[in-house]
C-alpha cells in the first residue's frame, strides 16, 4: 500500500513537472514572438479561472475530455494503442440522437435508451478495430485512425443529409433534441450540467474497476500475450473486449456532450477531443486521479487560451505549442531512464570521492 501510494506520488510530481517544463518552454517561445509570457499566462488564467462562468466552463470541457481519456487508459493498459476516440465519440453521439429524434418513446424510456445507444455505438466501432486486429493482425494504431475518418465524413453525410434540420438555415446539424432529454443544468446563465456528476461516477468506477478480475485480465494482457495465455485467458477475445469497453466509454463522452451542451449533431462535434484525451491519459499515468487532475488542467488551458486569443494579439497556436510539448515530455518520460542516470551520477559521484 505504502510503495503503491509513492508511486503515485512520483506520477503527480512528475506530471506537475512535464507541466511547469512545458510552460517554460512555451514562455520561450512566447518572448521570441515579441509578446509577454508574463501577460499571456495572466491572461489565460484569468481567462479560465476569473469569475464563476469561467470556471464553470472549465468543468463543461473537462467532462467529456476525462471521460474519454479513462477509455483511452483502458486501450493503452493492455498495450492496444486505440487513437480513434473521436470516431466512438461520433458514432456513439449518432446513435444516441437517433434515439432521441425518432424513437417517440416518452424520456422516462427515451433517455436511458439514448445512453445505452451511445455506449454500443462507441463499442461497437472500437471493438471492429479490436476484430480486424486478432482476424486480420492489422494495427490497431491504423485502423482506429481510420476509423475516424470514416466516422467522421458519416457525420457529415447525416448532418448535410438525411438527418439536417428540416426547419433549420440549411445548416449543417440535426434538429435540437426535445428539452425533455436534456441534461439538467446547474443554473441558468452557465451551461455546466449534470454531467459532471457522470464523469466523476465513472472515475470513481475506473478506480475499483482496476482490482476486480476483469481489470486484472486487462493489465495482464499489458504485460505480454505469452504470459495472458499462460495465465488461461483467451487473448483475442481480451483484445476485442478491451477494444469495446474503450470505445464505450468515448460513446459516453459523446452522449453527454450532446445532451449536456450541443443538443444537436452538427459537424466537428468533437473538437479534437479524442487526441487531446490521448495526452490527457498518457499524463495522468493512466490512473483514474491523475486523469482527472491532468483533464482539470488541459480543460482550463483550452478555455483559458481561447481568452487569450480574444484579449491579447497571442495566437491561439501557443495553447497548441505547449500541448505538443507536454506529449514529447511525456515521450521523453517513457523514453529516458531517469532512474538508471540517478545510478550512474551516484556512482560518479562516490568514485569521485
Amino acid at each position: 500500500m505504502k510503495n503503491k501510494l509513492i508511486k503515485n506520488l512520483n506520477q503527480l510530481l512528475l506530471a506537475i513537472g512535464i507541466i511547469i517544463l512545458s510552460l517554460l518552454v512555451g514562455a520561450i517561445i512566447i518572448s521570441f514572438s515579441g509578446n509577454s509570457p508574463l501577460e499571456a499566462y495572466s491572461t489565460m488564467f484569468n481567462g479560465a479561472f476569473g469569475s464563476k462562468q469561467r470556471f464553470m466552463e472549465v468543468l463543461v470541457r473537462m467532462i467529456p475530455l476525462v471521460i474519454m481519456a479513462l477509455g483511452t487508459s483502458v486501450a493503452f493498459k493492455a498495450k492496444l494503442w486505440n487513437i480513434g476516440g473521436d470516431g466512438q465519440f461520433i458514432v456513439g453521439s449518432i446513435l444516441a440522437v437517433s434515439v432521441s429524434l425518432y424513437s417517440g418513446l416518452p424520456p422516462v424510456i427515451g433517455v436511458p435508451l439514448s445512453i445505452i445507444a451511445a455506449m454500443i455505438g462507441g463499442a461497437l466501432w472500437s471493438g471492429l478495430a479490436g476484430l480486424l486486429r486478432v482476424k486480420f493482425n492489422a494495427p490497431e494504431v491504423i485502423t482506429t485512425l481510420m476509423l475516424n475518418y470514416i466516422a467522421v465524413y458519416l457525420l457529415s453525410f447525416l448532418v448535410y443529409g438525411p438527418m439536417m434540420d428540416p426547419l433549420g438555415s440549411k445548416m449543417p446539424q440535426t434538429a435540437n433534441i426535445s428539452t425533455a432529454y436534456r441534461l439538467p443544468l446547474f443554473e441558468s446563465g452557465n451551461r455546466l450540467h449534470m454531467g459532471i456528476f457522470i464523469a466523476l461516477f465513472i472515475v470513481v468506477i475506473m478506480v475499483f474497476f482496476w482490482k476486480t478480475t476483469v481489470g486484472y485480465k486487462i493489465d495482464l494482457l499489458g504485460q505480454g500475450e505469452k504470459v495472458t495465455t499462460y495465465s488461461g485467458v483467451s487473448v483475442k477475445k481480451m483484445i476485442v473486449f478491451t477494444m469495446a469497453i474503450s470505445g464505450l466509454l468515448a460513446g459516453i463522452a459523446g452522449w453527454t456532450e450532446v445532451f449536456g451542451v450541443q443538443y444537436r449533431l452538427l459537424e466537428g462535434i468533437t473538437s479534437g477531443y479524442g487526441s487531446i484525451a490521448v495526452v490527457i491519459a498518457l499524463m495522468g499515468g493512466l490512473n483514474p486521479i491523475g486523469i482527472l487532475i491532468s483533464g482539470f488542467f488541459f480543460s482550463a488551458l483550452l478555455v483559458g487560451g481561447s481568452t487569450m486569443q480574444r484579449m491579447t494579439e497571442i495566437p491561439y497556436s501557443i495553447v497548441e505549442i505547449v500541448q505538443g510539448l507536454i506529449i514529447i515530455f511525456i515521450i521523453a518520460r517513457t523514453a529516458i531512464n531517469f532512474k538508471e542516470i540517478k545510478n550512474r551520477i551516484t556512482r560518479r559521484l562516490s568514485n569521485v570521492k
